[in-house]
């Protein structure tokens, strides 16, 4: 394992915008393009804690992707934007789903087209293949009709008004599609996870023989720095993962042996999980418009996919078209991931 992030060049000095970056991989880019002597500006809501975005110079802009004035000011003089915001959510409302993702992003590339940025990077996901559980899926694959949860369709929504500026020559657009990305800091996912372990109720789907699609936080923002400089990037889609051959039961098996906990206890066959999911996201979603309700449901039919469906996904375009290699290997980011847990968050 190399600890040398890509080289190629990094243009020092031209300013970057990021949407996202008081989450988890935004923050974490924000930090990597501080680090390399870039500025970097960011959009943040009023609300969102940008104590790290201030601590390390980030120029912050208050608005949201709703709000297209504040777009206008936010990538005036910006080379590049990345834009890593979305809505995570497949029990909110279509409506609110498609307003950030899909008009969100349309609004977005139109502010970066008027104040001629030269490149645009789209942060989407593999679930825009609908999770088919193929075998290595590559970035030729054409999923067949709508994917049955709203985010996943609203990223693919998304991604088609990304493809519509490239091809219009509005801007230099590059898509990066990463899968599970996990590290220190990644709250929603293997924070949740390892306080499930820890709590004695973490819930496998199909004993978690099912391929978790791994991406370690750094590699993915190796690939996101790639696409800002590389000639070869823009009007290229890229999936961004590590290709491990490590499995859900592994990887929560390995989170426990490394809490001192023991492993998960509980598995429920796919259908099951799919019909409790569903139940629960519709019941939640009832809930929601009629008492405000705010925490998530139990279970999710996106959760059940991800945890229950092989997330196989090849990552052979984006080394051979950008040079990218994961350089940090399951072993250290599993390390790391634990490290932060102990220290920090449980």
């Amino acid at each position: 394992m190399s600890n040398r992030p890509p080289s190629g060049g990094p243009a020092r000095g031209e300013l970057c915008l990021l949407t996202g970056a008081s989450g988890f991989i935004g923050g974490r880019l924000a930090e990597r393009l501080a680090r390399d002597g870039r500025p970097v500006r960011a959009l943040v809501r009023p609300s969102s804690n940008t104590a790290r975005l201030r601590e390390l110079g980030v120029e912050l802009v208050l608005g949201d992707l709703a709000d297209p004035r504040a777009l206008a000011g936010a990538v005036a003089g910006c080379r590049h934007v990345v834009h890593c915001a979305a809505l995570v959510s497949d029990w909110a409302t279509t409506r609110e789903i498609t307003a950030t993702n899909v008009t969100g992003t349309s609004r977005l590339l139109d502010a970066a087209a008027a104040a001629s940025v030269a490149r645009f990077i789209h942060l989407s996901t593999t679930d825009v293949y609908g999770y088919p559980g193929a075998g290595a899926v590559d970035e030729s694959f054409q999923p067949g009709g709508r994917v049955r949860n709203w985010y996943a369709h609203t990223k693919r929504l998304a991604e088609l008004e990304v493809r519509g500026a490239q091809a219009a020559g509005r801007l230099q657009t590059v898509i990066l599609r990463p899968a599970t990305v996990y590290g220190p800091g990644s709250t929603e996912v293997i924070g949740e996870i390892a306080r499930a372990i820890r709590g004695g109720h973490m819930l496998l789907i199909g004993r978690g023989r099912a391929l978790a699609g791994l991406c370690y936080v750094e590699n993915l923002i190796d690939a996101v720095l790639l696409a800002i400089d590389h000639p070869a990037a823009p009007g290229e889609a890229f999936n961004v993962t590590d290709q491990l051959p490590v499995t859900w039961r592994r990887l929560t098996d390995d989170l426990a042996d490394g809490l001192g906990c023991a492993g998960a206890r509980w598995s429920m066959p796919y259908p099951l999980a799919w019909a409790i999911g569903s139940a629960l996201e519709h019941g939640y979603r009832l809930a929601r418009s009629s008492t405000g309700l705010t925490t998530s449901p139990l279970l999710s039919r996106q959760a059940v996919q991800v945890l229950g469906i092989d997330q196989e996904f090849s990552n052979r375009k984006l080394r051979e078209t950008l040079g990218w290699e994961p350089r940090v290997d399951y072993g250290a980011g599993l390390q790391a991931t634990l490290e932060w847990l102990r220290a920090e968050y449980l």
